[in-house]
């Protein structure tokens, strides 16, 4: 094979300082208080290194007169893959009303520059870094040494960090100590890397992900080196440097197997010391992320490694060493805690019974749960999967659009919550699928999902053909690059992590060194038209330079963003107006910073602003229920009740679980000029805010008043009396009530009746006991409506006071059974708790008492004195 220093199509230095920005800051840099996502920066260094990367390839194609970019086989179904997202892409831009595009703009804009970056752009520079061949010897010794001598300095930064100087973008990033030690691993990268061999970066990417793992398990037994504060957004789930636990656990799953290739042929002392590290960092940080996706992925991973006979014939040739290590492995595996508080407990063993209890029959798979009971990590997962699958439906080809499913998603969302109650605790605001087929089904239909499918399968063949042929060498090094692949898309069949920068760059990068390995570096085909073709690749470098631009200009938005963000919860609107206006004109389409925008200009009383800057918001995405109940808000401050009407409504589309929603959106109802005009879709919304909402009194109010305005008075008693059942001493409803029933001529209403009766007992329950006849009175009560929770309460009250704890124990659990937000019922029941003597569950319903009243100090006092 061609020395690869003299196979390179591009200048070699360049390159290795690019690869060394993308493979080892990138993954490892990231800062607190700079923007509001931590690790903004660092995708952004990785995107501008690799465009950087691609500008090279380009500048040589021009200089050689051919494209340096190799045509291989999976040239073709990328292309199509490419060309699909682009047909969905247009179909829907058509197919969806003026009001959406410019937010189908910003988020396809964004979807198809990572395609293009994150993954086109990765797989091709990956085919384009030749393999070191014969001299393809790596250090492992200076590789440990890197991840030893650079990750012990970080030991001491805590005390060598200085304070910032200032609150500038300088200020905040730079730390003399910090420069040092980044300047000092660079370096030590750079030298490492300077042949620019495939090896020489898959054993980057190798020793970045440990320095990373170790970080995150330390983080795991809340030990932090960096910052002030432990850093864990997700409980006790390590994130390390990646910003989300299912993004290095992904990153992980592909790199293990070849860490487990390579000491598993390992021939001397400290190849298995650096090796071995690497993997029981793997291992160990994988157990810490609580990755239940990757562990499977993971599996996926080794069985598919051990699955080819070259890789158990290695294990068996040297199983003195392998067969100890890989068993304390799998050791570490079971016996790794389940948090750093309790070491006694299996992390694994408890994940894993979690899912067990949590999906316990095949009735559980379901959106309305195994008899109402749900386990939130499935089902909201299962919710996600049923709005993706109704997406690609509408459009089986097609789909809904690349790049248009966080858009879109919070409207398929919101009729499945109005119409599951079980699953409105699990609302979200999905920027993906969770599942990689259903990503691809949902947002480019069959088309899509086939070109997909085409792409992955033409490289396993040629992965496969290549096994059969190749010398015994070859094979074995091509095999771990195919399982890490196969494990991190048995991963993402319940994940979304190749979707984000990092992960993304490890997946599509492993890619292109197998395709490489397994089909060659394909071939230069020189340019048959030199003039189109080099004006194709002009345009091709100035969109890289733009692209760069446009990254620099996107982390300067979050970075004021992030400082307006700040001012706004410091009450300084101002200065947050300021900040806000700097971000939307460094890069106007981005919701959050467009949402707080409109907030700064409210607050500071500059209403027509806040409605420009709102709208702003909705043209970034157009799927957050709260941009358009806070714009309706405010135009209906500026008396623009039909504007704000319309944007309550598409409110309570996106969230129907906003009781606040509903309440303003009857109120704007109320307001109009010609409420008659209005009072057929005033009664229709509110016949949904009501089914929904069956406890809101002043809903079930507004809804008859519009009844009665359509003169349809048996629609307006059942509101009326819905509204009683809700609140039996609302006396505008009683009159209500009274009067739509003179109106339909009935003497003795049931519902009022019903009330009367309810008040009367609320008295009792009131007393200091109750007397013979109660019990029977409450029974007699419910029977009329057995679903009223307002008679199940009460009934239980008087149980309770009768001494009859188990019956009014029941009916309060029923209750919370169905509306677990009923502090009323939690109250009652734990007094019940501490009446039988059970601390424990007394102890646990007080606790979640104030996790929804956290101000309510008599309760804070009680839970205080039982513990």
């Amino acid at each position: 094979m061609a020395d690869p220093e003299n196979n390179l199509a591009v200048p070699r230095f360049p390159l290795v300082l690019l690869l060394a920005a993308a493979f080892f800051v990138a993954p490892l840099l990231f800062f607190t208080g700079l923007t509001r996502n931590p690790y903004y920066l660092q995708i952004t260094i990785l995107n501008i290194a690799v465009l950087a990367a691609a500008a090279l390839f380009l500048r040589a194609s021009l200089k050689d007169g051919a494209w340096r970019l190799p045509l291989t086989p999976l040239t073709r179904p990328l292309a199509a893959l490419g060309l699909v997202y682009l047909a969905s892409f247009a179909w829907s831009w058509y197919g969806h009303a003026p009001f959406f595009r410019p937010a189908m703009a910003s988020e396809g804009l964004k979807a198809g520059m990572f395609f293009v970056i994150n993954c086109l752009a990765v797989f091709y520079l990956a085919l384009s870094v030749p393999y070191g061949g014969r001299d393809a010897e790596v250090p492992a010794g200076k590789w440990l040494a890197l991840i030893a001598g650079w990750g012990a300095l970080w030991f001491l930064f805590h005390w060598l960090r200085l304070p910032p100087s200032g609150d500038g973008l300088f200020d905040r990033l730079f730390d003399p100590y910090g420069a040092l030690v980044w300047a000092a691993g660079f370096a030590a990268v750079v030298l490492l890397i300077r042949r620019c061999r495939q090896e020489d970066i898959l054993h980057l990417a190798l020793s970045a992900g440990a320095i990373a793992a170790l970080y995150g398990i330390l983080e795991y037994f809340r030990v932090e080196l960096v910052w002030a504060k432990l850093l864990n957004p997700y409980g006790n789930r390590s994130v390390s440097t990646f910003g989300n636990p299912n993004f290095i656990s992904t990153y992980l799953v592909i790199f293990m197997p070849l860490a487990a290739s390579l000491l598993m042929k390992a021939d001397t002392g400290v190849k298995r010391a650096y090796y071995g590290l690497v993997f029981l960092a793997y291992e160990g940080m994988l157990m810490s992320s609580l990755t239940r996706s990757s562990w499977l992925g993971a599996a996926a991973a080794f069985a598919f490694l051990f699955a080819f006979a070259s890789h158990r014939g290695q294990l068996k040739a040297n199983k003195k060493f392998l067969y100890p290590f890989f068993a304390v492995a799998l050791l570490v595996c079971v016996l790794w805690p389940a948090n750093s508080t309790d070491l006694t407990r299996s992390g694994l063993l408890d994940r894993i019974n979690e899912a067990a209890l949590g999906i316990r029959s095949p009735s559980a798979v379901s959106l309305s749960g195994d008899d109402g009971r749900i386990y939130s990590s499935f089902h909201q997962r299962l919710l996600i999967w049923t709005s993706a699958w109704q997406m690609g439906l509408e459009n089986p080809l097609l789909g809904k659009g690349w790049g248009q499913f966080e858009l879109f998603y919070p409207f398929y969302q919101g009729r499945l919550l109005a119409n599951f109650p079980v699953m409105r605790g699990l609302r979200t605001h999905a920027n993906n699928a969770h599942n990689e087929v259903l990503e691809q089904w949902s947002q480019a239909g069959l088309l899509g999902l086939g070109a997909f499918l085409w792409f992955l399968a033409t490289l396993f063949y040629g992965f496969l053909r290549f096994y059969r042929a190749a010398p015994p060498e070859a094979r074995y090094e091509a095999v771990p690059l195919a399982a890490g692949l196969a494990g991190a898309l048995a991963d993402n069949l319940l994940n979304v992590s190749i979707h984000f920068a990092v992960p993304g760059l490890a997946f599509w990068w492993v890619a292109g060194a197998l395709a490489l390995r397994t089909c060659g570096a394909g071939t230069y085909p020189p340019w048959k038209r030199p003039r189109a073709a080099a004006a194709a690749a002009w345009l091709l470098l100035l969109c890289c330079l733009g692209a760069a631009w446009l990254w620099q200009r996107q982390f300067t938005r979050e970075f004021h963003y992030f400082n307006g963000f700040r001012a706004m919860r410091a009450n300084n609107f101002t200065a947050a107006v300021s900040q806000l206006r700097a971000a939307w004109e460094a890069g106007s389409r981005e919701v959050n910073g467009n949402y707080e925008f409109g907030n700064a200009y409210v607050r500071a009383g500059e209403l027509e602003k806040g409605a420009w800057a709102y709208g702003e918001a909705l043209k970034s995405n157009a799927g957050y229920d709260e941009i358009y109940f806070n714009l309706a808000i405010v135009q209906k401050r500026l008396g623009l009740a039909g504007e704000a009407l319309k944007n309550l409504q598409v409110s309570t589309v996106i969230n129907p679980l906003n009781p606040v929603t509903w309440q303003a959106l009857a109120e704007v109802y109320l307001t109009l000029p010609d409420r008659q005009a209005a009072a057929g879709a005033a009664a229709a919304d509110l016949e949904e805010a009501v089914r929904i909402f069956p406890g809101d009194a002043g809903l079930w109010n507004t809804l008859g008043y519009f009844h009665t305005l359509l003169k349809d008075y048996g629609a307006a008693r059942r509101a009326y009396a819905g509204g009683v059942k809700a609140d039996p001493a609302n006396a505008m409803l009683l009159e209500n009530l009274a009067g739509v029933s003179r109106q339909l001529g009935l003497k003795n209403d049931p519902d009022l009746a019903w009330a009367e009766a309810f008040g009367r007992l609320e008295k009792i329950s009131a007393s200091p006991g109750p007397v013979p006849g109660d019990l029977e009175a409450a029974d007699s009560l419910l029977a009329r409506d057995p679903s009223s929770p307002k008679a199940r309460l009460l009934r239980a009250k008087i149980y309770f006071r009768a001494g009859r704890l188990a019956e009014a124990r029941e009916a309060l659990q029923g209750l919370l059974k169905e509306k677990d937000a009923d502090n009323q019922a939690r109250y009652g029941l734990a007094v019940i708790y501490e009446k039988e003597g059970n601390l424990p569950l007394a102890r646990a319903e007080w606790e979640r008492f104030l996790l929804q009243e956290p101000g309510n100090a008599a309760v804070r006092q009680r839970l205080k004195e039982l513990q």
